[in-house]
Formats: structure tokens, sequence, C-alpha cells
């Protein structure tokens, strides 16, 4: 049953990539012992990764398989000149997104995330409103788990010693991001370039991700790298380092297993090129306190996550991010 459930999950998420790189062309496990050996890895939200205002998850933080739906909702409120007095603009942007993962071996998994965005800017005289497809990401996740050592003594009594799971893991992701969002360049005259469906280029992420669960407690910690593209524009958004640890308590229920958390994660962007000349003011950095929670039962994974900047330097200060949600719902592949 549950090789049927992959089978139609990778055949599924694979149509609707199709069909997202068509369009761009032409225009929930519950583990069965609740142990929280579980991470959360950490992607841009936005297409140029420009002004991303924390980074959501590309799993649960349970670690399960899944196929579902998140929503995501950013701010930020960006400064049109370099006086106290200049005027503002309010962005509001709003992604929807289909995602999952999907265990091919063991050690071995697919991730996929295909977004829908629809980002709105209001000006004091007029608004904006750009809305489509934006730029899907792949991913391939190898997962090594550590095991306590064995007692060499016990090893000469008996001949069949389990190994026993030391609660440490670790995971190494490699990726890309496709093109699959429109890229438009009269945008990123714009105060905040980052007001884009897509990058119009093709990005490598490199991710490396570090897990520890003992009883009910656990940390997560993880580094991500994205190598930017340089779009037929000739325009190439800034490379990217994000960082994030959380830390989870595991309650365990009759019918669900709940893991609130708490945690800090964090940003840093190189300068965005055009003519493979550096724009100034286009690097920046932010650092964001998260907390949220996730239920898991037999058949869905429920969660939501709040996050908030502690310290941000965005675009010479001209850009200043605000909260950030996100809130999905997951169907189980491992009941």
């Amino acid at each position: 049953m549950l090789n049927i459930k992959i089978k139609k999950s990778i055949v599924f998420l694979g149509f609707v990539l199709l069909a997202f790189q068509n369009f761009a062309n032409h225009n929930f496990k519950i583990c069965s012992n609740h142990e929280p050996d579980s991470f959360e890895f950490f992607f841009c939200d936005l297409c140029g990764c420009s002004t991303s205002s924390g980074s959501f998850g590309l799993g649960t933080l349970n670690n399960a398989s899944f196929v579902g739906i998140r929503y995501i909702y950013q701010t930020f409120e960006s400064k049109d000149g370099i006086f106290s007095n200049s005027p503002t603009s309010t962005e509001n942007f709003h992604t929807y997104q289909l995602w999952g993962r999907v265990p091919v071996t063991d050690n071995f998994y697919v991730s996929a995330i295909l977004p829908y965005q629809d980002l709105k800017r209001k000006y004091t005289d007029r608004e904006e409103n750009i809305n489509g497809f934006g730029d899907a990401t792949i991913m391939g996740w190898y997962k090594i788990k550590f095991f306590k050592k064995v007692d060499k003594e016990k090893a000469k009594l008996y001949t069949n010693v389990q190994k026993e799971a030391s609660g440490h893991s670790l995971e190494i992701g490699l990726g890309t991001k496709l093109p699959t969002g429109k890229f438009e360049q009269i945008l990123t005259d714009r105060v905040n370039p980052g007001f884009q469906l897509g990058t119009g280029s093709f990005d490598g992420i490199f991710a490396l991700a570090h897990s520890y669960g003992a009883d009910k407690f656990g940390v997560n910690t993880s580094v991500t790298y994205y190598l930017k593209g340089e779009n037929k524009n000739d325009y190439k958004f800034g490379n990217q380092f994000s960082y994030a640890s959380n830390f989870f308590y595991a309650i365990s229920k009759e019918k669900y297993l709940l893991l609130p958390f708490i945690g800090l994660s964090g940003n840093i962007y190189d300068k965005i090129e055009q003519y493979e000349e550096e724009i100034p003011k286009t690097d920046g950095n932010v650092f964001n306190g998260t907390f949220g929670a996730e239920i898991t039962t037999k058949d869905f994974i429920i969660g939501a996550n709040y996050t908030l900047p502690i310290s941000h330097n965005l675009f010479g200060g001209n850009v200043t991010p605000k909260q950030s949600l996100s809130i999905y719902i997951n169907f189980n592949l491992n009941n």
C-alpha cells in the first residue's frame, strides 16, 4: 500500500512540475516510536531570495513523508529615497505551495515544492499586483544515521547484538530551483527587486543538516547555500547563505503527537549583478526568531510557524522585513 502511495505521489508531483514548466515557457508517518529524530530544512521563499524574512522548511518537523499544501504570508516595507520622509510602499507576499517528500530508499528521498504567488504592493497613490506560478524546487537528500558504540564484552557473549541509535543524524541535500516563474526586468528598478514571480535562472542548492533527539527533546541545525544563476537578461540575484536552529519538545498523546518549537534563523545575501557588474546596496542580512508547533495524526500533519526579524540590514536599510507566517496541512504517506 505504501509503495502504491509513493508511486502515485511521484507521478503526481512530476505531472504538476511539467505543467508549471510548460506554463512558464508560454507566458503527511507518525514515527513508530515517536522518536524526535527530526529536522527542518530551510530555503528562501522569495523568488530571488533577496528579501526573505526567514526561511520556512522544506519538510515537516517530525521528518515525515508526505504530500500537501502550504500557505506562506510575508510582509515588507520599502522606502523609496534617502530622507526620513521619503515615500514608502507596503508589500504583502502570499505564496501557495504544493509540496512533498517521497522516500526512494531507506537513506535517500526526493522533495519538491511547486509555488503559486500573489504579490501585492501598495503606495500612497497607487497599487501594484502580480500573480502566477513561481520557481519550482527539487531536492535530493541522503541521510546518515549514527549509532552508539557497541560494547565489546557484550558482543563477545551475543552473536546478534543490535546497534543502538545515538539520536544523531546528518543529511546532505543537493538540488536546483527551476525558472518556472516569470521574471520582469522592469520590476528590478523598484526599491525591492525581490518583488518578482521568478528569477528566470537555474539556481543550485547545497544543504547540510544535523539533528539530535533525546527522549522528548531535540534540536535541529541546518546550513544552506544558494548558488544563483544568470538569466537571459544578464541579471543575477546574489548568492545566499542561510542558517537555522530549532529546539523542540515532543508531547505524545493517544491519537496525535504535538511538537512545539522555538528557534533562530538568518540569511546573508551577496550583491545582485547585471552585465557582470555589482549593483550597489543590494546585499544584506536578516536575523530572525521563530516559534510554532506541529500536530501529527495517523493520516494528517498540520503545522504553523511565526517568524519575526530581530535585526536586519537589507538594500542599504531601505527594505524592512516585517512578520511572516506559514500554515500547512499534509497527507501522511507513512501510515
